[in-house]
């Protein structure tokens, strides 16, 4: 009796988890699965002609370049594309309009401006998708909701091994031929155990992100100090340092100093044979804006295991490990959200739909 009574407990749980979180899984389901190939698909949809050549300008002088075209203001940041048709992008502070910014899209191969976004991206198909992925549009307060819903998901992962521990007597059986409600019921449980490792990594990497920078990380109100990076600095000189710092160090983005005086510079980026589980962005530099002196050093792949496990997160969640194997299958995995999210939905609306026609029944005999 007192087993019957906690399975029905944690029934109750699970229903009531899904159905507040029914909505986010079925957005975060398909946006996930498009963000897996989000930059190609960009690439398709609106395409930058970028001609073909075989080498990039030098940051020195792209970045020479890049400045006359500008208004006046400050270089926040710069995306180094990892795609050769595609291009880099330049998070610009305008002095006239201090509150925005502007992502200027650059052709590495000629130096000149071929378009612009907002700050989000949020007005290019794949930062649409982004930003409803990570924040549903509501900021930094969308971003909070999007981690406490991927707790959620993880409870219901929980609750739902918990209610079909005894998973492996009925894991590929669907009846046909019974109603629809049970035909759900087996859909719901073959997704939802099958794929039980993917929901366990994208719940606990998406919920560690949001938890990491809304309450870890709390950040003050962003401060715009200009002019503090000139074109008579070199940023190659920084990158054949970096080299000799990090065997085969690949540049993925350049931090620039616009907050303060003492603010470094920082080259964040992985190494060129590095395991598929580090990320883009895991190893990085810092040095003095002023006399180039190191400052910071960190090679993941010289970290604490924990460091190492921390990093893994955005290629273990994005599907990037292994290329296109990993990614092909990301996508297929990345729409279980939404089927359970389908199913659990209509697994109650059926088993309300039949109660109140049994009720009705009892009331009209």
């Amino acid at each position: 009796m007192e087993t019957k009574l906690k399975a029905k407990r944690f029934y109750q749980l699970h229903l009531f988890l899904g159905i507040f979180g029914s909505s986010f899984l079925l957005v975060i389901g398909i946006t996930g699965s498009l963000l897996v190939y989000g930059k190609e698909i960009q690439s398709f949809l609106t395409p930058i002609q970028i001609p073909n050549h075989t080498h990039r300008l030098s940051f020195d002088v792209l970045y020479q370049r890049l400045v006359p075209q500008l208004p006046e203001g400050s270089i926040a940041g710069w995306l180094v594309s990892d795609l050769s048709n595609q291009p880099d992008q330049i998070w610009f502070h305008d002095t006239n309009i201090p509150s925005n910014e502007v992502v200027y899209l650059l052709d590495p191969y000629s130096g000149k401006i071929i378009g612009s976004l907002n700050e989000n991206r949020s007005d290019s198909v794949y930062g649409f998708i982004l930003v409803l992925h990570y924040s549903l549009f509501f900021g930094k307060i969308g971003y909070f909701l999007t981690g406490c819903f991927a707790i959620v998901y993880f409870l219901l992962v929980i609750t739902g091994i918990k209610l079909y521990k005894r998973f492996w007597i009925s894991l590929f059986r669907f009846r046909w031929k019974e109603s629809i409600q049970i035909l759900f019921s087996d859909l719901h449980k073959f997704v939802g155990i099958n794929f039980i490792w993917f929901h366990l990594i994208l719940s606990v990497t998406g919920a560690w992100w949001s938890i990491r920078d809304t309450i870890i990380r709390t950040e003050s109100e962003e401060k715009i100090v200009h002019g503090l990076w000139t074109d008579s600095k070199s940023i190659e000189s920084l990158i054949e340092n970096t080299k000799t710092k990090i065997h085969g160090f690949n540049l993925g983005y350049i931090s620039f100093p616009h907050h303060s005086k003492d603010e470094p510079i920082g080259l964040y980026g992985n190494r060129n044979n590095s395991n598929g589980f580090e990320s883009r962005y895991g190893s990085y530099v810092l040095f003095d804006t002023n006399t180039n002196q190191l400052l910071k050093l960190v090679d993941i792949s010289r970290e604490s295991i924990q460091n190492q496990f921390l990093d893994s997160f955005r290629p273990l969640h994005f599907g990037t490990f292994a290329n296109h194997f990993s990614k092909v299958i990301w996508i297929l995995c990345g729409l279980s959200p939404a089927v359970l999210s389908v199913s659990g939905i209509m697994i109650f609306y059926q088993k309300r739909k039949n109660k109140r026609k049994v009720l009705k029944q009892k009331t009209q005999s």
